[in-house]
């Protein structure tokens, strides 16, 4: 009894320190990219004197109602087809197949679509594709003495392809890890077009502890820049170190400090409560906080609610932007079978023999 007691304490030291490991691979690049061009001697990367340094700001739109009511404080939670977009790693907690279908109106006259799919090839690897659209709307293109010449409609695009692998090694009854990695083509179009490639990658953790935790990390928008006529600008790589956990069976809070290029290191906060009146419905509230949004005079508040019956979730987020106005976003996810809460299943572990579910 002892030898297994020694062994298991030594399988959970090795399991934390691969962790940090995956981990640390992502955070030294933090300190390898130069300051951008013709910048002074104090402007780098990373901080407050980057604003405005790169391109593809519209990579940064936060996916998925569930998501942006919670702050955006999602990259250790995602566990169905947005994880394309918030970490991969997250696609292998899918049962057979996960979708999600987004419209969010954003200020102005801005609006984004997103729409994902999410498929179970073995018990241990998921392949998933996404699309984004945004619509600007119409811009009055004017000459140099202000005379309207015609209008013209900026749109943006990206495709993205995702694979998703758990780490067997590393995964047993009280813990799961995974890896993944996702492809992106970005088309942007204002009045001239500019395509970019990019590439994302993320590791994930579940303990399954007394009080349950997950940590992330992810590096997202690792690529070349958008060149729309001479010069090209870097896109808004961002990494995250995230974590969340439930102190309660139906209560949630997650917390993530996000790095992006073109900015200071951010804060996000997110909580989530939810009721089962059956196995088959849940309801939930949520709450975050976004602290870069505090800093910039904008209101750093969101609220939403959810809705899951059976296979489907309809969820709301309602997110006020200040003097900008206010967004809304409405999502519908389709998870089949039914996902239950990962804290919640009979065998803990995804990678444990589901039954019933064929991946043919």
């Amino acid at each position: 009894m002892k030898r297994k007691n020694i062994e298991y304490r030594i399988q959970n030291i090795e399991h934390r320190f691969v962790f940090c490991i995956l981990a640390a691979v992502f955070c030294p690049l933090l300190l390898s990219y130069p300051a951008p061009p013709n910048a002074d001697a104090a402007q780098s990367y990373f901080s407050s004197d980057s604003v405005g340094t790169t391109s593809g700001d519209f990579l940064n739109l936060p996916i998925g109602a569930r998501a942006s009511a919670m702050g955006g404080a999602y990259t250790a939670i995602s566990e169905e087809a947005s994880a394309i977009y918030w970490n991969p790693a997250g696609l292998v907690q899918i049962p057979k197949l996960s979708a999600i279908f987004m419209r969010a109106q954003y200020v102005e006259d801005i609006s984004y679509q997103y729409a994902a799919y999410a498929h179970r090839l073995t018990y241990s690897s998921v392949l998933a594709g996404s699309v984004m659209l945004t619509d600007i709307g119409a811009i009055d293109h004017l000459d140099r003495d202000g005379a309207k010449i015609d209008t013209f409609s900026p749109r943006d695009q990206v495709f993205t392809l995702s694979y998703s692998k758990a780490i067997l090694e590393f995964s047993d009854k009280d813990m799961d890890v995974s890896m993944g990695v996702s492809a992106k083509y970005i088309k942007s179009t204002i009045l001239e077009s500019a395509r970019s490639y990019a590439v994302d990658a993320g590791v994930m953790s579940y303990n399954f502890t007394n009080i349950p935790y997950r940590l992330a990390v992810t590096m997202t928008n690792l690529g070349s820049g958008l060149r729309y006529d001479q010069a090209s600008n870097s896109l808004p790589l961002t990494f995250k170190l995230a974590g969340a956990a439930n102190p309660f069976r139906n209560l949630m809070f997650s917390a993530e400090v996000v790095m992006p290029k073109q900015n200071r290191p951010n804060f996000l906060l997110g909580a989530e409560l939810a009721t089962e009146p059956n196995e088959l419905t849940r309801l939930c509230v949520r709450a975050g906080l976004n602290a870069q949004r505090i800093r910039d005079s904008l209101s750093g508040f969101s609220v939403g609610v959810g809705a899951t019956l059976h296979f489907f979730s309809l969820d709301y987020a309602f997110v006020p932007m200040g003097e900008l106005g206010s967004t809304h976003k409405i999502s519908l996810t389709f998870d089949f079978p039914f996902r239950s809460s990962i804290f919640q299943r009979r065998d803990r572990s995804i990678f444990a023999k589901m039954q019933g579910i064929s991946f043919k």
